[in-house]
């Protein structure tokens, strides 16, 4: 804040542009003129008299490029011009806004106009970006092999879940639009079959899409294996292991636990010999075929694990 100007910060979502304009009338009536907004969201404010306003937006990309003519059908309805903003044009009119919501439109169907040219201009490219972008990234980060790489895992999961976030947020965004499309649609066109039929479509196929993200984290996180007990231990064949697989034996002083990774066709494996109670006195980060022993070093219950993150192979355990 500077003398007798102000600057903000506000996020508004696609959806928020009623929120928005309340915000900047009641910035208004605390004695903050609105003056403009610049990227990504610092809203420009002059002091001036406490005093009531109503601001309204339009989103118009086709009237910007007739600027003169299309700030000057507003103007003759008693509208100001402030400012132009990724789309949005900003307009005010001065005086008390009354019980009603005085609209800058002069009847629903130009403001089912305006949110049709939202939907053409903001929701379509983030339908595209979520296509394109959003669900591939998420499914290769999911689903991808980090092999021979160590703590590559680690990264693949946290570029998976943030996908994963944002695949979430645009869908709450699809639905909040989709609800007040429905909302102005049903006031200009009435409620019928035909409407109520296709905002049903519209939810439903959002429906599906997160049961489908979720089905398919499922399916992708957990774990399928086999155990089969020998003699002289066990074997682990791995379809999928992103769990751990413990087994606990009393073993004596001289005794040798031996792993043996027989197949190894991706993920990350990690092998393990703890003492009960005590810190492990054997452990391996491996992604590799081949032998991996430890001889046991006093009498005791040890516990033997193996766990997995997106493992695949088969793991022999023999205890000698």
């Amino acid at each position: 804040m500077m003398g007798n100007g102000k600057t903000v910060f506000k996020f508004f979502t696609i959806p928020q542009y009623r929120q928005e304009e309340d915000y900047l009338s009641a910035m208004n009536e605390k004695g903050w003129r609105f003056t403009g907004v610049t990227f990504p969201g610092f809203y420009h404010f002059e002091k001036s008299e406490p005093e009531q306003a109503a601001y309204r937006l339009d989103y118009n990309r086709e009237g910007i490029r007739d600027k003169d003519e299309y700030v000057q059908m507003f103007t003759d309805c008693g509208w100001e011009y402030i400012c132009d903003f990724v789309g949005y044009s900003y307009f005010r009119k001065q005086g008390a806004v009354g019980e009603e919501r005085e609209e800058i439109f002069c009847d629903d169907a130009s403001r089912l106009d305006m949110m049709k040219r939202v939907f053409r201009g903001k929701i379509i490219p983030l339908i595209i970006l979520f296509v394109s972008v959003i669900i591939p990234q998420m499914f290769m980060n999911t689903v991808g092999n980090s092999v021979g790489i160590k703590g590559w895992g680690i990264v693949r999961d946290i570029l998976s879940f943030t996908f994963l976030g944002l695949a979430i947020l645009y869908l709450v965004i699809f639905s909040v639009t989709a609800v007040q499309f429905y909302k102005y649609e049903k006031l200009v066109s009435g409620d019928s079959s035909g409407i109520r039929l296709k905002y049903v479509s519209v939810f439903a196929l959002i429906g599906v899409m997160i049961a489908g993200i979720g089905l398919f984290f499922w399916l992708s996180y957990r774990s399928s294996y086999e155990v089969t007990e020998n003699a002289a231990g066990y074997v682990v064949k791995i379809e999928k292991l992103n769990t751990s697989i413990v087994k606990e034996y009393d073993l004596k002083k001289g005794d040798a636990v031996r792993f043996h990774i027989a197949e190894f066709e991706r993920g990350h494996l990690y092998l393990s010999v703890t003492e009960i109670g005590k810190e492990p006195v054997f452990y391996s980060d491996s992604c590799n075929f081949g032998y991996y022993t430890y001889e046991i070093q006093n009498d005791g219950r040890f516990r033997i694990e193996i766990s997995g993150k997106k493992a695949t192979g088969i793991v022999e355990v023999t205890i000698e």
